[in-house]
């Protein structure tokens, strides 16, 4: 007869049969949420999304170098150098050694799909970059990297308490990779509209207001202004400072005001 260890062999019936239905409870709860991640890793396996990274050679890619996958291991070699030249950029930035994120290189739109690529590129914290074909340009590689790098000591904590301003996220990422400002500038209404997204579910809706390219413009816009008035030095130390948990409002202050 099962006899919970806490009831001893001296208790009385009822007493071990009370103990007894409480092991059969617990027996039947460990079976429910065993049963339940096993039925969510087969589920995964088949649904699309980004969690596919964790194991991509399941999903058809190829490990071309060292956290480098692709699904067009015939590119190998120029995906290669592609990847060496946006760390290459990222590193000359910050003057430090980049992180090295399991990269996802998708050269088609199927592998995209698969791995949950909805737009050019995605970074996951400092942990996963994941590029469609859409992203495998230097510009997008380094945007995207460059959001590895700053986001290499936010933990579970940073998802909702963001230690930098998604404005100025999204702005230094763009200023790093050098993508092209708009065609007819930056207005100072674009500006102020973008200066006002602070958490990163607020992104989108600037999109709707100014449209994608006016967005990034004016984040960017933004970040070369600070690099202006504090120099490439007053910039890292910004980084730097908030990073360790300053506050990026004052350091900001500080910085452009000496």
């Amino acid at each position: 007869m099962l006899v919970c260890w806490t009831c001893g062999s001296r208790g009385s019936t009822n007493a071990k049969t009370v103990c007894l239905i409480g092991v059969l409870m617990l027996a039947r709860l460990f079976s429910f949420l065993a049963n339940s991640v096993f039925a969510a890793v087969v589920a995964g396996f088949f649904i699309p999304g980004t969690h596919r990274v964790v194991l991509p050679q399941a999903f058809g890619l190829t490990e071309i170098s060292p956290h480098v996958w692709t699904d067009a291991p015939g590119l190998a070699d120029s995906l290669v150098q592609l990847v060496s030249r946006s760390r290459a950029s990222v590193a000359e930035f910050f003057q430090d050694t980049p992180t090295n994120p399991a990269l996802i290189l998708c050269a088609s739109r199927s592998c995209a799909e698969a791995f949950g690529i909805g737009g050019n590129g995605l970074s996951i914290a400092d942990q996963v970059v994941m590029v469609s074909p859409g992203g495998l340009t230097i510009g997008t590689l380094t945007h995207e990297l460059t959001h590895s790098r700053l986001h290499r000591s936010m933990g579970l904590r940073n998802l909702v308490r963001q230690p930098y301003p998604t404005w100025f996220d999204e702005g230094l990422a763009t200023h790093v990779a050098n993508h092209p400002l708009a065609a007819n500038g930056v207005s100072n209404s674009a500006r102020a509209r973008v200066r006002q997204v602070e958490r990163f579910w607020q992104w989108d809706d600037a999109f709707r207001d100014l449209g994608v390219g006016d967005t990034y413009a004016a984040a960017r816009a933004e970040v070369a202004q600070i690099e202006h008035h504090a120099g490439r030095k007053g910039l890292l130390e910004l980084i730097r400072r908030v990073e360790v948990g300053e506050d990026f409002d004052a350091v900001l202050r500080e910085v452009t005001e000496r």
